[in-house]
């Protein structure tokens, strides 16, 4: 999550005085986070981030905004540090199709939004939301008032970034997509669909059926990035990838929770004239901060302890978190050196 009034992003974790395993929906009135500051190595309390939101579940935070599905899965934008709040229309029955909205709410509502991001301007009020959902990764926006469904895209979608009022759009072979979603109708600008310049030698350890990947897309004033992420389905306590089967016992057949683990990193720079991702082996003055939901390309020039490093977390405030004690369960982060 990051705050215009930060110089750098801050990660929201667990409350560090959360010492076992507890879901939120049990106590719905109270949910405390903690807030990690990189440059101090602490953390702080936050308490009642959700300001009494009742079972209200989050999606995503941009720009020091939370934005959350209430329990009837309306969509809200909660400032926590001002408290002020924001309603959003609900979302259209046509994103929900075939399924009813008392079924999105109570069954649906956890994981029908894959990604959420704003675009504010001087007035909170004049926001764009813009979200990934539903099983085929399609995108769509609210301007306030209503939503709107991206009618060209027939691509599935893996990331979302706005940058100058305009909306990025990353696919899942690596294409990106440039719209103009501020006026009536919204309008893609550009496609592109560069080619990747990858090096299996080095990637060939993590492409079998044990990992799965994940692609990110960073839009700076200079470059535009695409970070691939490697990650192990299943490991064990020593961090090695396993088959799910391994992690299973005689008394606990069915784990809730299953651990996984990011075990590489890739990230490739647009290269436009020649229509490729070619890969990067420093970020030279930079430190990327890439999180669940939002990222920061930082300069560092007077810190060199901190450049030419990846920092990933997804112990964000999404409610896949819920116990301090995250190496047992299904997230991680870490810190890579790209200096090579």
């Amino acid at each position: 999550m990051a705050s215009p009034s930060l110089s750098v992003p801050y990660a929201i974790l667990p409350s560090i005085q959360q010492t076992h395993l507890i879901d939120d929906d049990d106590d719905p009135l109270t949910v405390d986070r903690s807030i990690f500051s990189l440059l101090e190595k602490k953390l702080y309390e936050w308490k009642n981030i959700l300001k009494g939101h009742v079972g209200a579940w989050c999606v995503g935070s941009s720009h020091g905004w939370i934005i959350l599905l209430d329990q009837n899965g309306v969509p809200l934008l909660l400032n926590s540090s001002s408290s002020t709040t924001i309603n959003v229309p609900p979302l259209p029955l046509s994103f929900l199709h075939p399924v009813t909205y008392s079924y999105f709410a109570e069954y649906l509502r956890k994981t029908f939004i894959v990604k959420a991001i704003m675009m504010c301007s001087s007035s909170p009020s004049s926001y764009i939301l813009a979200i990934i959902y539903g099983s085929n990764y399609k995108i769509a926006y609210c301007n306030s008032a209503t939503w709107v469904e991206l009618s060209d895209d027939k691509q599935s979608y893996c990331d979302i970034v706005f940058s100058n009022n305009y909306l990025y759009a990353l696919t899942q072979d690596g294409s990106v997509e440039v719209w103009n979603i501020c006026g009536q109708i919204p309008k893609r600008l550009i496609l592109l669909t560069p080619t990747v310049e990858a090096n299996y030698k080095e990637e060939k350890p993590y492409l079998g059926d044990n990992f799965s990947r994940n692609l990110y897309l960073v839009v700076s004033e200079k470059e535009i990035l695409l970070v691939t992420r490697f990650i192990g389905n299943f490991v064990n306590d020593d961090g090695l990838v396993v088959e799910e089967g391994d992690l299973l016992s005689s008394e606990d057949t069915q784990p809730l929770i299953c651990p996984y683990r990011t075990k590489y990193f890739t990230v490739y720079k647009l290269d436009i004239e020649d229509k490729k991702w070619k890969k990067m082996r420093s970020l030279h003055d930079k430190v990327l901060f890439l999180g669940a939901n939002e990222w920061r390309l930082w300069m560092v020039a007077a810190k060199k302890t901190l450049a030419d490093k990846v920092f990933q977390s997804n112990k964000s405030l999404n409610n896949e978190i819920s116990s301090s004690h995250h190496d047992d369960h299904g997230a991680d982060g870490g810190m890579l050196l790209m200096d090579i």
